[in-house]
């Protein structure tokens, strides 16, 4: 086991700052990295910090960040979740590491959860400098999940993320949405997304709940699944058989479309079960497993 120091990173993304955790294990002169950040409307102290502790006492270099509009990050309206920037923070980030002398650029990992998951397959079908990417619970077809929106629901959330993306336009305060609600209208309404959100959120952190509606129509627009056939490098994809927000066909789907590249795994879990107890040491050791297979510690 490797100690490790902590450090904090601040990346320039446009006008804003990227804060970040840079984790370092010692006696490792140019370690390999694995980048890292949440998924919808998550903080990096949302239970990710316990892969990140693991990963660089494995001998891994680890850069956990935070989107712009979130957490320690710059940017206004706090909270709004747009693909597009996150996308540009993401390549942000692994263009400021892959500049660092000290890790080796030659071994950069991209690991995503949830929505940041679909973001790290949509990046391995792109980049050119990435050795492996590793996926839970990936988001991988919005058109798909959107289905599991209540029907009685979907008119008035697609009219508050309209009017919220063309007030938006004009400079109009945000119309938010919750991310969850045990019983009304909110971003997430499946049967187990409340009380599953719920135990991610760390109450030292600020985190309002609510988020500018607009994004809703970009993340049924948002589908990974589509382009995942260009990816040509390694990918650990870890999959939820009773996700109620990616429905599993889709990720069996996808997982054939990555294949031969793909090494898949499906658990008899929910979606949220991942970041407790049996279920995230499983994760963790079946991760540690395909980075000591494809990225190794010299």
């Amino acid at each position: 086991m490797h100690a490790y120091t902590v450090e904090p990173l601040y990346v320039q993304s446009g006008q804003e700052v990227i804060a970040a955790d840079f984790y370092r294990p010692k006696n490792i002169k140019k370690p390999a990295v694995i980048i890292m950040a949440h998924g919808f409307a998550g903080l990096r102290q949302f239970k990710l910090i316990q892969f990140a502790q693991r990963f660089a006492q494995a001998g891994y270099a680890v850069v956990l960040f935070d989107y712009r509009f979130w957490g320690g990050s710059t940017g206004h309206p706090r909270e709004l979740i747009s693909l597009k920037y996150q996308l540009e923070d993401w390549k942000t980030v692994i263009a400021y590491i892959a500049a660092k002398k000290n890790i080796d650029h030659r071994k950069m990992v991209l690991w995503g959860t949830a929505l940041s998951g679909g973001y790290v397959l949509n990046l391995a079908a792109e980049l050119k400098n990435i050795q492996a990417v590793m996926v839970q619970i990936p988001f991988v077809d919005g058109a798909e999940s959107a289905k599991a929106y209540p029907i009685q629901h979907l008119p008035k959330a697609l009219k508050l993320s309209s009017q919220d993306y063309m007030g938006a336009k004009v400079g109009m305060t945000a119309k938010t949405l919750p991310v969850v609600h045990p019983f009304s209208l909110c971003f997430l309404p499946t049967k187990d997304s409340y009380t599953g959100f719920m135990s991610i959120v760390n109450p030292d952190y600020f985190w309002s709940g609510e988020i500018p509606a607009r994004v809703f129509f970009n993340l049924i627009r948002f589908r990974p699944i589509q382009i995942v056939r260009s990816i040509n490098l390694p990918v650990l994809f870890i999959a939820a058989k009773y996700d109620s927000l990616t429905p599993i066909e889709s990720s069996r789907e996808t997982a054939t479309n990555i294949a031969p590249f793909v090494q898949y795994h499906e658990w008899n879990m929910a979606h949220f079960d991942i970041y407790h107890g049996q279920w995230l040491e499983k994760a963790i050791l079946t991760q540690l497993e395909f980075l000591h297979q494809h990225i190794g510690v010299v």
